[in-house]
């Protein structure tokens, strides 16, 4: 920006304009450089221009496929052990901080049935949530077993319930 003199005018400007005239241009550029002082005194930081643009990271793909631990591959030959236990009655995979797999626990205790949670979140449980989303085709938790067999998640226990299905389903193939 060109430097003004004392009186607003272009330092080095030729003197033929009347001494106290300025042109509009010189107003402008007056107004402009105040301006410009002002928001320097409440800017946080002060102005920069990149000379080089920084080229944005990509982000991991959340959705692909992604190696297994060494713990959930089961060596050729040998076939892996099912999910759900037929032993059991009720089996459920959930996390203990889920909400629904608190409540699924919780209207299964009101009807006084004994429910196994497998808290994937617990060290020993986490391959096992890659197994099940492969196995049940389901990304949502609980995961709930009846006698060995996938019965659904949350929604589906609930509808069964409202239903009365599930009371059948659990006390009438003997218990």
């Amino acid at each position: 920006m060109p430097k003004l003199d004392a009186d607003g005018r272009t330092a080095g400007a030729s003197e033929a304009r009347p001494r106290g005239t300025r042109s509009w241009i010189d107003v402008v550029d007056r107004a402009l450089v105040a301006a410009d002082r002002a928001l320097d005194i409440v800017r946080k930081t002060p102005r920069r221009r990149l000379d080089v643009v920084p080229t944005p990271k990509v982000p991991e793909d959340l959705f692909g496929p992604k190696p297994s631990p060494a713990a959930a591959t089961v060596p050729a030959g040998e076939v892996a052990a099912p999910l759900g236990d037929p032993g059991l009655l009720v089996q459920i995979y959930g996390r203990r901080t889920c909400d629904p797999s608190g409540r699924v626990v919780k209207l299964l205790s009101g009807k006084s049935i004994p429910a196994r949670l497998i808290d994937m979140d617990d060290e020993n449980h986490r391959d096992l949530e890659a197994r099940l989303i492969k196995e049940t085709r389901s990304y949502a938790t609980p995961y709930v077993f009846v006698r060995g067999a996938y019965l659904g998640g949350f929604e589906r226990v609930v509808e069964l319930d409202r239903s009365g299905a599930l009371d059948r389903l659990l006390f009438e193939k003997g218990a």
